[in-house]
């Protein structure tokens, strides 16, 4: 169901603008109608043009009519939106609240450091 409607829709956008095609064809499906009731030669008594003057009014009509129609421009809108952002500079204090010992080379006891530690010798 789906696919056979997706289809008739996809026929109708083919044939939306081939106006001539339809004339043309609608033509030659009636062409001896056209030639007998419609044709401005049928009074003739040899008709020379069999309808073709017929052909040549609506082909003309169609053009004009699709000369009529304005050409279609579509103008850029650009969907972007950009936020204003503010900077904001705040000053960062750095306070020293307590004060820690400042460790010195000379209160290290590296002899004790050492003296607890040996690795195996060798041989």
């Amino acid at each position: 169901m789906k696919k056979g409607i997706t289809l008739f829709i996809l026929m109708l956008f083919v044939f939306q603008n081939a106006g001539s095609i339809w004339i043309i064809g609608d033509f030659y499906i009636n062409r001896d109608y056209i030639a007998k009731n419609v044709c401005i030669n049928r009074f003739d008594s040899v008709p020379i043009c069999n309808g073709k003057c017929y052909l040549d009014t609506k082909l003309k009509a169609n053009d004009k009519q699709e000369q009529q129609f304005p050409t279609v421009t579509y103008k850029e809108v650009q969907l972007f939106f950009e936020s204003p952002f503010e900077f904001s500079f705040t000053t960062i204090r750095f306070a020293i609240l307590k004060k820690y010992p400042v460790l010195l080379a000379g209160s290290q006891k590296s002899n004790f450091i050492f003296s607890i530690y040996h690795p195996p010798r060798c041989g």
